[in-house]
């Protein structure tokens, strides 16, 4: 009876540690990005932050992959370098927004409003720009590799060959 207990306790304590963490978001720099809008290189892995109001904030090289930033004003927003891997921008307003060298691969932006932004050299492959506003946007040297435009307006677009 000991055998069996003994067997099946470390039976769940390798399955304990074989699962891999969820990442979180770290707390301090959730209250710092709301109190000040500057959080460069902080960790919003997996943040709720739609319906936020960011506009100006810099979060240059910030981790924000799969954060949800959906109906988030980021107008005019310092994301530079940033990660946003798999982030939901949907419906978000970007407008001047600095992506440069952002990563948005696998990104959401159904509807999202990138009027006059900043894409230059940023990782859009397979990222969702269904709807999109993208006017204006800078795109060269962007990898739109497997990019939906589907239903964007790309009028006056930089750096898109036709």
């Amino acid at each position: 009876m000991k055998l069996e207990i003994a067997l099946t306790m470390s039976l769940v304590a390798s399955f304990a540690i074989a699962s891999p963490a969820i990442a979180q978001p770290n707390t301090g720099d959730l209250a710092q990005l709301r109190e000040t809008k500057t959080c460069q290189r902080c960790n919003l892995n997996g943040a709720d932050l739609s319906g936020i109001d960011l506009r100006g904030a810099d979060l240059t090289d910030a981790n924000l992959i799969n954060a949800n930033l959906s109906n988030a004003n980021l107008q005019t927003a310092d994301l530079r370098g940033a990660d946003l891997t798999g982030a939901n921008f949907q419906m978000a307003d970007l407008t001047q927004a600095n992506l440069n060298s952002a990563n948005l691969s696998t990104a959401n932006l159904l509807g999202t409003v990138l009027l006059d932004a900043n894409l230059d050299s940023a990782d859009l492959s397979k990222a969702n720009f269904y709807g999109a506003d993208l006017r204006r946007a800078n795109f060269r040297g962007a990898n739109i590799k497997e990019v939906n435009f589907f239903g964007a307006n790309l009028e006056g677009a930089i750096g898109l060959e036709p």
